[in-house]
């Protein structure tokens, strides 16, 4: 569960050399340095999406509580409907859990059938900022074992 220390004014920051919001996952370092970092607000805030929806629950030494469980969803049988509202929840509730800071506005899954057939599902997701919801970004996951 998120803990809220206090309310801090986040401002977002022009690129430089010495300050930045947070390191960026799953990508490359753009400036040669050994983490790519992340300036403004929104780009953080879909880094940490992507690493909460991508790690398995149980799968985070010191908190196990921490994930998402549509990682138990693959290996089930795909039955459209489904899988569509389980994993709307799932993501809801790992989000509701630990960032609030996020509102999910929007879930589109592609489940056809060549999908189907390796156990994957496309994920794509609509955000905002909940301090400001005219901030806004998306990102699609590929989720496969």
């Amino acid at each position: 569960m998120a803990i809220e220390l206090g309310k801090v004014n986040v401002q977002d920051l022009v690129q430089n050399d010495y300050k930045s919001l947070g390191i960026g996952i799953n990508r490359r370092s753009i400036t040669n340095g050994i983490f790519p970092v992340n300036f403004t607000t929104i780009s953080q805030a879909k880094d940490n999406l992507v690493n909460l929806i991508m790690t398995k629950k149980g799968e985070r030494l010191m908190q196990p509580e921490f994930g998402c469980d549509i990682w138990n969803l693959i290996f089930q049988p795909i039955v459209d409907e489904d899988v569509q509202i389980q994993v709307e929840n799932a993501i809801a509730d790992a989000v509701n859990n630990w960032l609030p800071y996020i509102t999910i506005t929007n879930i589109f899954i592609n489940l056809d059938d060549e999908l189907k057939d390796t156990n994957s599902i496309n994920i794509s997701l609509g955000f905002a900022l909940s301090s400001n919801t005219n901030i806004t970004d998306s990102v699609t996951i590929t989720l496969n074992q």
